[in-house]
């Protein structure tokens, strides 16, 4: 596949991600805003609580899928259709194995419940059932969804992306129907059940009808050395998805023991928006990450490596918009959106940046680690990270709380995987040294700081009515460190490329119009 090719296909799974982002987001906000209209905080927090448990239960997954993406890669490219039906038969194995281990620990985690939060509230007589089915939701789906990895590999994840879309948009007007007319938490969940169970079911299918044969019953057994390598690189993504899960996933536990559940359901509105822009900003990585697999193959290290400089780049300016938009938006909009009640100190949110910018900023490298396979070789930096994180949550949790428990993950990342995760991938990617990978990381860090500060500086200047306020907020949001960052950067390499390929899709986009345009006028 050519390299215009494989842009051509990014840019269509990141268009149609994007798209899918605004509407998902839409109706997501609306379901959480009905949601806290007519239930408690509580259930907020047990929402927040539970999704965290059940991550933890991810573990289970050992990280197979993906290193099965990996061993996709290869064979797709070159049409080896044999190889792809062995890998795709291990892998519907393993998750059917996977998804009966996570449905058994989750049900045996139940009676241990009380120790996780702090008060349980006396008006949630059902909390175990309510768990239970938070358990039955997350087992299910890994008895379909594994073919959805073939889809996205073959660089379709737009197929997946519009799929999910439709599912999501059903599920959240489902569940706001079911708040409305009977207000009842339960009914809530189970909806959410059969839409993921029907979700995967209907990937399944799209799958096996292009990809027929997916069905064929007689196939080969992988080669020895194929199978040697997907168990060794299960054994490395174990051990990231370990600290993946320790890191990411404990934040809310600590929250529920040490500071309470209504704390984690305040806290939950944040993660709410943050989770959204990660997830629109998540898309553009996810979009790309199997053509960053076929260029991975690539003998000319330094294209790739030229490659991955030009998405840290976009890496950079996405992240960094968002950050410095949420630190200067989030607290009128929570103000406008549900009421004061639910804002926490300016503090928490402080915090809350710089963690989520600090694990942003290590997308790029991560999205070529899993797709050039680099998995073993930083196997145990992920379990140091998790100790590290452990060890400092809890002792701040105690004393600050939740900004205590954010500003541990903060130092566990700067700690450890801010410099390793581009220290691995540069030595066995690329064969070279770090230093210039961190001192652009310096560059932008300190340019994102600066553009921050000013416009916070701005909009803190900014009077009047609340609507009209916060709308002159949106506006000085957008344009500063848009303009700051264009000022700084436009003489980049990274910036050239990017006015030249936008330029050259403005061309052929002409043309194409010009030729129907001209074939119509000929009919």
């Amino acid at each position: 596949m050519n390299r215009w090719n494989k842009t051509q296909n990014s840019l269509r799974n990141v268009g149609v991600a994007i798209a899918a982002y605004f509407a998902i987001t839409f109706f997501a906000f609306l379901d959480r805003t009905i949601f806290i209209r007519l239930l408690s905080a509580d259930y907020l927090g047990l929402n927040g609580l539970f999704s965290n448990i059940l991550s933890m239960l991810s573990l289970a997954e050992l990280g197979v899928g993906s290193a099965i993406a990996y061993s996709l890669y290869a064979p797709l490219d070159s049409g080896n259709i044999s190889m792809v039906q062995a890998i795709m038969r291990l892998y519907k194995k393993i998750y059917c194995i996977i998804g009966s281990i996570v449905l058994l620990l989750g049900a045996a985690l139940t009676p241990f419940l009380p120790w996780l939060i702090k008060d349980i509230p006396t008006d949630m007589p059902d909390i175990y059932t309510y768990y239970l089915l938070y358990v039955l939701n997350v087992g299910s789906s890994y008895f379909f969804t594994y073919k959805r990895t073939l889809i996205i590999c073959d660089q379709k994840q737009y197929i997946s992306t519009v799929t999910s879309t439709l599912s999501s948009i059903l599920t959240s007007l489902l569940r706001m129907g079911i708040l409305l007319l009977v207000h009842n938490y339960l009914f809530y969940l189970i909806v959410g059940i059969v839409a993921t169970i029907g979700e995967n079911i209907v990937i399944s299918v799209m799958a096996d009808r292009m990809y027929p044969y997916l069905r064929t019953k007689e196939i080969q057994s992988l080669p020895k050395e194929t199978t040697i390598c997907i168990r060794k690189n299960i054994y490395a993504m174990f051990c990231h998805k370990i600290g993946n899960v320790v890191v990411n996933c404990t934040d809310n536990l600590i929250i529920s023991r040490f500071v309470g559940l209504a704390a984690v359901g305040l806290y939950s509105n944040y993660t709410l928006i943050l989770s959204k822009v990660s997830g629109l900003l998540g898309k553009f990585f996810s979009s790309v990450t199997a053509s960053v697999g076929m260029l991975a193959l690539d003998k000319d290290k330094s294209h790739v490596e030229q490659v991955l400089y030009r998405m840290l780049f976009l890496n950079f300016w996405m992240y960094a918009f968002s950050c410095i938009g949420f630190f200067c938006l989030v607290q009128p909009f929570i103000r406008l959106w549900v009421g004061s009640e639910y804002q926490l100190s300016i503090w928490v949110v402080l915090v809350a940046v710089l963690n989520f910018y600090l694990s942003g900023m290590r997308q790029t490298v991560l999205t070529f680690r899993d797709a050039a396979g680099v998995f073993w070789y930083d196997r145990y930096k992920a379990l140091i990270e998790s100790a590290v994180n452990v060890v400092l949550s809890i002792p701040l949790a105690m004393k600050f709380g939740i900004s205590g428990v954010l500003l541990g993950t903060i130092g566990s990342t700067l700690l450890v995987p801010f410099w390793y995760d581009g220290y691995i991938l540069f030595r066995h990617l690329f064969h070279k040294g770090i230093g210039k990978y961190l001192r652009r990381q310096l560059f932008y860090g300190t340019l994102a700081l600066a553009a921050g500060c000013i416009t916070w500086y701005l909009c803190r200047q900014v009077s009047g009515g609340k609507i009209e306020a916060f709308l002159l907020q949106i506006v000085i949001c957008i344009i500063v460190p848009n303009i700051m960052f264009f000022l700084v950067l436009c003489k980049s390499r990274e910036w050239s490329y990017y006015r030249e390929l936008f330029q050259d899709l403005w061309n052929k986009g002409k043309k194409k119009i010009k030729c129907k345009l001209f074939r119509d006028y000929r009919n």
